[in-house]
């Protein structure tokens, strides 16, 4: 076999492989789950019924401890907004704020064999949500995200959350909350398509009951998931010597 010939097959033979390989790390679709929920979606403050939805209570059954915290930090914060706006420090939201959030900054969602994954545009966060009938492993480390199960019941994906990280003094939680959520898909009052993600919190160590919030979800022709870097803001804000909007460098 000459030189070229055994050149040209080892190409063909690199070429073969990496086609191989292309498709065992391929997923197909879940074609074991009732609904696909596939898609990029945009948030919407506006509920099925046509009226504003809010996701948030007014007035969360905080704890007496913990609402004073609460009430000693919003004080602190309304008197000066940039010192006390995580927010301006990039920091990225805590579960389950990504998915009550209805700020234009959609989410696409891939289903596959096994998982669900959230890929949000804000932050460039990802959340992935393990349906292959696992449980959550115990002494996870805390993370922003939390490590989220899912089951489908019917057409509704049941997802629990654990293991999410201690809230921030402006969304206060304990290291044991439990996120139970339920994703489906609804039509609006005029019969058009929407995914709705009710949110049920509960936290004995921060709030007095357990309380259920909802956010809404459209799909739009053409939107697709954009990039973000709010770092990028801090950095440039760095090179000019502007510190007027950089809390730690406000002093």
């Amino acid at each position: 076999m000459t030189t070229h010939s055994r050149t040209a097959l080892l190409r063909t033979g690199v070429v073969l492989t990496a086609l191989v390989i292309a498709g065992t790390v391929r997923v197909a679709a879940d074609d074991s789950a009732p609904v696909d929920l596939t898609g990029v979606w945009m948030p919407t403050a506006i509920g099925p019924d046509g009226n504003r939805n809010r996701t948030w209570p007014a007035k969360p059954p905080y704890l007496p401890a913990v609402q004073s915290a609460y009430d000693a930090y919003r004080a602190r914060a309304d008197a000066d907004p940039e010192e006390y706006d995580n927010a301006r420090s990039c920091l990225p939201y805590i579960m389950p704020q990504p998915m009550l959030l209805v700020a234009q900054y959609p989410l696409e969602i891939v289903q596959t064999a096994g998982r669900v994954t959230m890929i949000f545009e804000l932050h460039n966060d990802v959340r992935r949500i393990y349906t292959d009938n696992r449980t959550a492993p115990a002494g996870l480390r805390p993370t922003w995200m939390g490590y989220s199960v899912g089951r489908w019941e019917a057409e509704t994906l049941v997802v629990r959350t654990t293991s999410v990280r201690d809230g921030l003094a402006n969304t206060p939680h304990g290291p044991d909350m439990v996120l139970t959520e339920r994703l489906r898909l609804i039509e609006d009052k005029d019969g058009k398509t929407m995914l709705e993600d009710a949110v049920t919190v509960d936290d004995p160590s921060t709030y007095s009951e357990p309380f259920t919030v909802h956010n809404f979800f459209r799909q739009h022709a053409g939107v697709e998931i954009g990039e973000y870097f709010c770092s990028e803001d801090l950095w440039q804000q760095n090179l000019s010597g502007d510190a007027s909007k950089i809390p730690w460098r406000n002093n």
